[in-house]
């Protein structure tokens, strides 16, 4: 079950799918916990909290906690990664009960990464994040999203993520919503310019023994 906590965030990346949708805040702890009785009621057994950023929230790990009580067996967190840089607050959600998390990360060094999150020292604090999670041994499965700023160096930042002894990684082409179709001539890129770039980051993948994971927006989108 993904569950979508809400839509602040306390980054402002210039790709984002939620953006026009920040007006209508966070969702209250009372909707999200009777969701997550729902979702038990309805034969769930994983949850993802989405967002927005399920991180900033002051009562995450109590929602965390709850879910695990359920009896929720997977509980995983998509998230930009920043508030994990602190390692203390990565442990509580650990011992709350998260058994993955999903970490974004949009290029291999800082220009690129914050060029797209419009936040400085975003791309120092998420890579510190999956360091943390890393050393944590919980699994981390990243996700980055491809645009006309980073795909021309996806192979570099795929052999980043290896370095960093990620257990997965995506690789998601930039869905034309929210502020990537406010800003869609600067950021949602050709595919077929795309698609060598791709190419050589699956040759990457696969001789360093990684399945890599590409997705591309259906033609609904």
């Amino acid at each position: 079950m993904d569950l979508k906590v809400g839509f602040k965030c306390n980054n402002n990346c210039i790709f984002c799918a939620q953006a026009h949708k920040r007006i209508l805040g966070n969702k209250s702890i009372e909707e999200l916990k009777e969701a997550l009785e729902n979702g038990i009621k309805d034969g769930y057994t994983e949850v993802v909290f989405t967002g927005g950023e399920p991180t900033i929230r002051r009562d995450i790990i109590e929602l965390v906690r709850f879910a695990h009580d359920l009896g929720y067996d997977l509980i995983q967190i998509q998230t930009n990664g920043r508030m994990l840089s602190y390692k203390s607050f990565a442990e509580k959600l650990v011992k709350a009960g998260v058994t993955e998390f999903s970490p974004a990360l949009h290029g291999h060094n800082k220009k690129i990464h914050e060029s797209q999150t419009r936040c400085v020292g975003s791309f120092k604090q998420t890579l510190q994040a999956i360091k943390n999670l890393v050393d944590l041994q919980v699994p981390v499965l990243t996700n980055s999203v491809v645009t006309k700023f980073n795909y021309k160096y996806l192979p570099q930042l795929v052999r980043l993520l290896i370095n960093l002894k990620v257990d997965q990684f995506q690789l998601a082409f930039v869905h034309p919503v929210g502020n990537a179709w406010k800003y869609f001539d600067r950021v949602v890129p050709k595919m077929s310019d795309v698609a060598p770039y791709i190419k050589e980051s699956l040759e990457i993948a696969k001789e360093n023994g990684y399945c890599l994971l590409y997705t591309s927006p259906s033609p609904r989108d």
